[in-house]
């Protein structure tokens, strides 16, 4: 089970870290006639990637915090996540919304010349390549993280039956070193 939730773990750190690095990096790049390329970087074509690759890494850690069915469901959310991510790596290439963008970011070549080239870079597919393999962590976390090592329940509280919380037990509570004052 250790290593399967090791495996797990860098699976889905490389699905998050993916579309992190990818928002950065120019997706897609327009030319107007035989002006400059307007060049659109992945946070502007698709700006909910890096939000959800930063949602995936927090449900990746809500996982080991979790127990049970919770964990259950922290694995559908990193599958969600993981599906917005590749979803959003898609349209952000498709040339419709690289050439609006492009024409808000060239208003004057938009206006006076025919778009000329649309030329693509590897980061979206990389984006989506990372949505890809956070869906698969999150199916796995939903089918097997119920039996996975999660945090220690060593600080907890023991459990303890409640008793009368009269003034006679108060006393025989703090008589015995108890704090009478916790919540039971």
């Amino acid at each position: 089970m250790r290593r399967e939730l090791g495996i797990w773990l860098l699976l889905c750190a490389a699905g998050a870290g993916l579309p992190l690095l990818a928002a950065g990096r120019v997706w897609t790049s327009v030319t107007y006639g035989a002006a400059a390329p307007v060049e659109l970087a992945g946070g502007d074509l698709a700006p909910a990637v890096q939000p959800l690759a930063l949602a995936s890494l927090a449900a990746v850690v809500a996982l080991f915090a979790t127990k049970g069915v919770w964990r259950r469901i922290v694995g559908g959310v990193l599958a969600l996540c993981g599906a917005g991510i590749a979803l959003l790596s898609w349209q952000g290439v498709a040339g419709s919304a690289a050439r609006e963008l492009a024409a808000r970011r060239n208003p004057v070549g938009a206006a006076t010349q025919d778009v000329t080239a649309i030329a693509h870079t590897a980061w979206p597919y990389l984006a989506a390549a990372g949505g890809a393999l956070l869906i698969a962590g999150g199916v796995l976390a939903v089918l097997r993280a119920t039996g996975w090592a999660g945090m220690s329940g060593r600080y907890d509280r023991p459990g303890s039956a409640a008793g009368p919380r009269d003034d006679k037990s108060l006393w025989e509570a703090i008589d015995r070193g108890d704090d009478p004052t916790e919540e039971r």
